[in-house]
């Protein structure tokens, strides 16, 4: 039987629990069309959604005072992922401001079935 616990998003490098549930995710609302742009490729970087953040990431962007800064394992003190509320960095095809708090997924332990789930809900909002 498959847990709840499986949609966390965990540190790659010590498993240290950043995110009990994908649906945090803003991938699951593709701004742009897919076909023509992949910033919100979830191979590359995973966006968060900024009024669903968990308390840990919340006090480390009120830490930076709403600028920018490196986002950590608190365990590990692993870099992995970063928000930028400065910049208003545009996606690839420049139809949207990206998300300013993301995990960068080469350094976090995704579940394996969010790529699928994230175009179930995609078609399911459709």
């Amino acid at each position: 039987m498959i847990s709840c616990k499986s949609n966390a998003i965990k540190c790659l490098k010590c498993r240290t629990k950043l995110i009990d549930d994908i649906s945090l995710i803003t991938n699951q609302n593709f701004q742009c069309d897919p076909q023509k742009c992949n910033s919100y490729d979830i191979k590359k970087v995973i966006y968060l959604m900024e009024d669903k953040l968990p308390e840990w990431i919340k006090s480390r962007i009120e830490k930076e005072q709403w600028t920018k800064g490196r986002l950590n394992c608190e365990k590990c003190s692993c870099r992995i992922g970063s928000f930028d509320y400065i910049s208003g960095r545009k996606c690839e095809c420049g139809e949207t401001v990206l998300p300013p708090v993301h995990f960068t997924s080469s350094q976090v332990d995704r579940p394996i079935l969010s790529e699928n789930a994230l175009k179930l809900n995609k078609s399911n909002t459709e």
